[in-house]
């Protein structure tokens, strides 16, 4: 950079801070330093062909599809969202298992980790990101919350250290140098990311501790074909059933087969008292015919 700046005429002290420092300046500040030749008063490219005269004619070349997705990928507030958006799709998928959710995550994140590269992300940011990433998948363990609010809180820390910038010079002023020192900062982070990413965080210490508890609440639930919740109901024989044989019974409306140590007769009445496999273990139930 500051060879060409140089070759060109131009402040090559300030050109060179772009580039390793991450130094930005406004327009009457780069035109100042002699950065650039002058402000074109348009904001569209045909009002800037028309300002320096180009011919209407002159063909444009426009961004391809590919370079337009770049561009928002790059962006690292639109890759650190979908980053976690990608988590989040992953973990819901874990309590509810659908495969789409996870592929679905599995390109998002690989689609915001491009977009980190693009635009250079400091690897301790990223590292930050996925151990906040690693403690929001312990959530599942733990269930707790805890582990979840953590994991968001280092995601964020890492989140922020993309944007900072170190200072863009260390000495003073000088004809050579005459940008004045600044000190590190946080800058290019809109509010509304922060509001996102307070709400994505938030929603995900929610939603890990609901999709758990009703995780647990389905695992508790009788499975609808699990004979074990059959033990203690009352029936009726279906057939005759010699002792230790085998026989059919009338059981919540359904008919099972049956066995037990005692000879049974169609029409007596029976409880359940075991399961073994798919048949129940009946007694008798005394003054019942």
């Amino acid at each position: 950079m500051q060879t060409l700046t140089n070759a060109n005429g131009r402040n090559s002290t300030a050109t060179g801070l772009m580039v390793t420092k991450g130094v930005s300046y406004p327009d009457d500040r780069a035109l100042q330093l002699n950065v650039i030749n002058g402000v074109i008063p348009s904001n569209s490219v045909a009002g800037a062909l028309a300002y320096l005269s180009v011919p209407s004619s002159t063909p444009i070349n426009t961004p391809d599809t590919r370079a337009q997705l770049i561009s928002i990928l790059s962006n690292p507030n639109v890759s650190s969202l979908l980053f976690l958006m990608g988590v989040f799709a992953i973990l819901a998928d874990l309590y509810h298992p659908t495969i789409i959710l996870s592929v679905v995550g599995v390109v998002v994140v690989a689609g915001a980790l491009f977009g980190f590269g693009v635009f250079g992300a400091s690897p301790l940011a990223v590292l930050l990101m996925i151990i906040g990433v690693g403690f929001i998948f312990l959530e599942v363990k733990t269930a707790h919350g805890i582990s979840a609010t953590l994991g968001v809180v280092i995601f964020v820390v890492g989140f922020l250290l993309i944007f900072q910038f170190p200072p863009a010079s260390s000495s003073a002023p000088s004809p050579s140098n005459p940008i004045p020192p600044q000190a590190a900062n946080f800058s290019g982070i809109p509010d509304i990311t922060y509001g996102l990413l307070v709400a994505l965080g938030a929603a995900i210490v929610i939603a890990s501790l609901y999709l758990r508890s009703i995780r647990e609440a389905l695992r508790k639930r009788p499975k609808v074909n699990d004979p074990s919740v059959l033990i203690g109901k009352e029936g009726r024989m279906e057939s005759d059933l010699p002792a230790g044989g085998r026989g059919v019974a009338m059981v919540s409306s359904e008919e099972w087969t049956v066995t037990s140590t005692e000879a049974l007769q169609r029409g007596d009445a029976i409880i359940v008292k075991a399961v073994k496999g798919q048949t129940l273990a009946v007694e008798k139930v005394s003054g019942y015919r």
